[in-house]
């Protein structure tokens, strides 16, 4: 719209003035640039009150009616668990800094949100290349590589053997006098060639170790130092730090400074500055200005040993740099690592009473070797994230947002992880199991991992399943699995440690933790375990939202029955996926619907409600009445009443048996929409991309499908089992023992495979690109739980407590021996085994999440 010309008081401008305007020959000069041309400058300004005031009454409606922040990422009004006493002072301390970047061969970083970073590269081969050994990487083609020794927290020896290099890295925390807060580090790396002919420039070996400030402060480098100076800097909560590096005489060192907002793509950078110089692939010797990363080369033939030593709140006037640095390196070093290994093994020894005669009677050498690495692996592989999960927005709300994802708030994650090269994140049901074993040798390492995981509930009781926080995790997973889901669920295995620390607290029973002789000590003398008491007040009422949320969202459409929700077919897959189970292409009914009945999740639930009601009986009873549970007053406790009737009805076997029991086969199955006339066939289609015809394969339907028990036997058929649901004197055991010794069934050689030889997706592939994940290898979880419950039944007074052991101890040593086989064939535990070809490891590697529970398998240490 066109603004009519006005004077000063509105009325139209005199012809004079009008006439003495086109006598101008040039307009006055405008430095709004034109926009404002022609425009007196009382309307500039009266357009410019109008918009201030515009945006006052925005931020003011804003201040008084704030938009309501969606419950998917609202944190629930809670206590937060990290805020117990428990997880401060020396505790937090003494896990502030660790090898917390398991993505990397080598990684270091503190438990802050904006941290200190550090970390080891190589150079390498790599399809007849030269490239930086920095991730690890399935594709790097590595002989081994993982934690041989590892306690968690301030001591790791890691062996990588890469073509005809053998390395070596230790690390090594310490606190001493003048140590700042979380104490010192060092790392040394020992580098060799088993061979005299190197493939690398000029015959040498070389070595990178960087430092890298998120925070973005300038990392000061040092040159020529006598002390061996590399870099130094301060920040807020250690004060003033140094790194020093030493290595042998015959090296050479170089450097690079950068500065970068990118903690991503460090390996790139590196890579990309490196330069040809005399026939050696050198750093240039470059910084740049305010660096905030730092990086050191070492080059020397054949033998290399480099120390970096990091020295916290250094301060000269106090404390003598040099007689810290004598500590942490060189001779004195040789001595602490030494000692440090002396104390792991003995410890582990202590812990697990490995028989090594017994093992080795399996076929298994090595097998305590094979057991350190297990754990120490897992152990090397606990992360800290800092970030915000991307929620994806329900249907139901899309409409009312612009946005394609949310963010949940920002959030630290202290968890292990299940492979360091595939999966360097943390997976919530991964990580029951992984607590399993870690409550083993560390109980406060597990509160404050499950602490974590629990501090991440919404509002409604929901747990992101996949936890990708910060940059350095979100671009090593594909697109398609970054947004989380707020319907979907994941097994609520933290109860399987949580369930651990009860019963060690209750019974003080020696299967289950290594400190029940100090336990119960504890109750003898009348003093409380308050520690773990009160993590379990502080955890009761976020398990009750998280209870409350699955028996809200997965509920089945019958009393008493839940199924995953998030099942949703293609015309490109045999049978829709359950992700939300964790059995990923598990075979369900063949139709999905609301009408469906998972097994597995109704006896995860009996799991939950039963440990509810534990926990209920610890927090809501006197020390008293705790030494002897059974006699406690059940009649004032409200609590364990909830949880106890819950439990009873989860728990009852008869309903268990109308809704899930095929009395014909003897089996347990899922109930659904099915029909077992489904299969995939090739067709051709026009691609209009490309103009040609292309074949595709698609799912053909040919029965009409019915509600019905879903008649495919694999693991989720042995869940009433696995639960301890049947009761010991029923036939029903009796034909479950039978069931799982069958060879047409699940019985191999090499451990119970996941689905049964005679099921119709057995080994099929789900789609055109998806091989069989669960439909037919073996994985050690999931026998884990079936050897604990075969050790159960076999103490368990009974008809069948004979059979029960003697399937016991042959599925034990098939695993045992498979295992240990493998690991000594190929360097590596894997993910999954495939009974086919004669139990060889396959899938990701080293996979020491839950495949580590074979160290307990080995330990027969077993959840009650």
């Amino acid at each position: 719209m066109k603004e009519r010309r006005v004077t000063n008081r509105g009325a139209p401008a005199a012809p004079a003035a009008a006439a003495a305007s086109r006598r101008r020959k040039k307009p006055a000069f405008d430095p709004s640039g034109g926009f404002f041309s022609g425009v007196r400058i009382g309307a500039v300004a009266a357009f410019a009150i109008f918009v201030l005031t515009a945006i006052t009454l925005v931020v003011l409606l804003s201040a008084l009616y704030p938009r309501e922040t969606p419950r998917s990422i609202t944190p629930v009004a809670l206590p937060k668990i990290m805020d117990l006493p428990q997880f401060q002072g020396e505790h937090k301390e003494r896990l502030y800094w660790g090898t917390y970047r398991p993505h990397l061969y080598l990684g270091i970083r503190s438990r802050t949100p904006k941290s200190l970073l550090a970390g080891l590269m190589w150079l390498g081969i790599k399809d007849g290349y030269y490239a930086l050994r920095h991730t690890c990487e399935d594709s790097d083609g590595l002989k081994r590589y993982g934690w041989v020794r590892h306690d968690g927290i301030s001591y790791g020896r890691q062996v990588i053997l890469d073509q005809n290099m053998n390395i070596t890295t230790f690390f090594s925390k310490s606190w001493n006098d003048g140590s700042g807060y979380g104490g010192d580090w060092s790392v040394r790396v020992n580098l060799h060639h088993s061979s005299e002919i190197s493939r690398l420039p000029n015959g040498e070996s070389s070595l990178y170790f960087y430092i890298a400030e998120e925070e973005g402060s300038q990392i000061r480098i040092s040159r020529n130092d006598a002390s061996g100076l590399a870099a130094s800097g301060h920040r807020h909560d250690i004060g003033h730090w140094q790194i020093h590096i030493s290595a042998e005489n015959n090296t050479f060192f170089h450097y690079a400074g950068f500065r970068t907002g990118n903690m991503h793509n460090i390996t790139q950078l590196v890579q990309n500055s490196l330069i040809v110089q005399e026939r050696k692939l050198q750093l240039p010797d470059t910084y740049e200005k305010s660096s905030n990363i730092v990086v050191f080369q070492v080059l020397g033939r054949n033998h290399l040993q480099l120390d970096v030593t990091f020295l916290a709140g250094v301060d000269e006037k106090k404390f003598s740099v040099q007689s810290r640095l004598d500590r942490l390196s060189g001779i004195r070093l040789d001595e602490t690592l030494r000692v440090q290994e002396q104390i792991f093994d003995k410890r582990f020894e202590n812990a697990y009473k490995l028989d090594n005669e017994e093992l080795s009677s399996f076929g298994a050498t090595n097998a305590v070797e094979i057991g350190k690495a297990a754990l120490s692996n897992l152990l090397g592989g606990i992360s800290y994230f800092y970030g915000q999960s991307l929620i994806s927005i329900p249907s139901k709300e899309q409409k009312h947002h612009r946005e394609s994802f949310w963010k949940y708030w920002p959030a630290a994650l202290y968890s292990a992880v299940p492979c360091r090269s595939f999966f360097p994140r943390g997976f919530l049901w991964d990580e029951g199991f992984h607590q399993i074993i870690i409550s083993r040798w560390d109980r406060n390492l597990t509160y404050d991992i499950v602490g974590h995981w629990l501090d991440l509930l919404n509002v409604d009781g929901w747990i992101p399943r996949e936890q990708i926080l910060g940059e350095e995790a979100r671009v090593r997973v594909p697109d398609e699995y970054i947004l989380q889901h707020t319907d979907n669920a994941n097994p609520p295995t933290l109860f399987l440690p949580l369930h651990g620390l009860k019963a060690c607290y209750l019974f003080c029973d020696f299967f289950l933790c290594p400190a029940a002789d100090i336990a119960l000590a504890s109750l003898e003398s009348g003093k409380e375990n308050n520690a773990e008491r009160a993590f379990l007040e502080k955890s009761f009422p976020r398990l009750q939202a998280w209870f409350g949320w699955f028996n809200r969202t997965q509920a089945g459409t019958f009393p008493g029955t839940y199924y995953w929700h998030g099942r949703s077919i293609t015309d490109k897959e045999l049978n829709a996926k359950s992700l939300s189970s964790g059995l990923d292409d598990y075979p369900r009914a063949s139709h999905p619907s609301a009408d469906e009945r998972h097994v597995d999740l109704r006896c995860w639930m009996a799991l939950a409600a039963k440990s509810m009601v534990m926990i209920a009986k610890i927090i809501g009873a006197p020390h008293e009445v705790r030494k002897n549970w059974h006699s406690m007053a059940r009649s004032n406790d409200l609590l364990f009443q909830k949880y106890e009737a819950m439990s009873q009805v989860l728990s009852d076997f008869d309903v268990l048996n109308q809704l899930h029991y095929d009395r014909k086969r003897g089996r347990y199955y899922d109930y659904g929409n099915h029909t077992e006339k489904v299969k995939l066939e090739w067709d051709n289609f026009f691609d209009p991309r490309t103009g040609q015809v292309q074949q595709v394969l698609r799912r053909v339907v040919s029965g009409r499908p019915k509600l019905q028990l879903v008649p495919q036997f694999g693991y989720v058929s042995l869940f009433p089992f696995i639960v301890k649901l049947i009761p010991a004197d029923s036939q029903i055991l009796e034909a479950h023992l039978n069931l799982i010794q069958s060879e047409k069934l699940l019985w191999t050689s090499f451990g119970l495979r996941s689905l049964a030889t005679t099921s119709s997706i057995y080994n099929r592939r789900n789609t055109e690109h998806d091989a069989p994940y669960w439909r037919g290898p073996v994985w050690i979880n999931m026998n884990y739980l079936v050897l604990s419950s075969l050790h159960y039944y076999s103490q368990e007074p009974g008809p069948y407590k004979d059979a029960a052991a003697s399937v016991y101890k042959q599925l034990r040593a098939n695993l045992i021996s498979n295992v240990a086989r493998r690991y000594n064939e190929m360097g590596y535990i894997f993910e999954q085994y495939d009974h086919t070809k004669e139990g060889e490891g396959k899938g990701a590697r080293p996979f020491t999440g839950w495949s580590s529970l074979i160290l307990l398998i080995m330990a027969e240490q077993y959840q009650r």
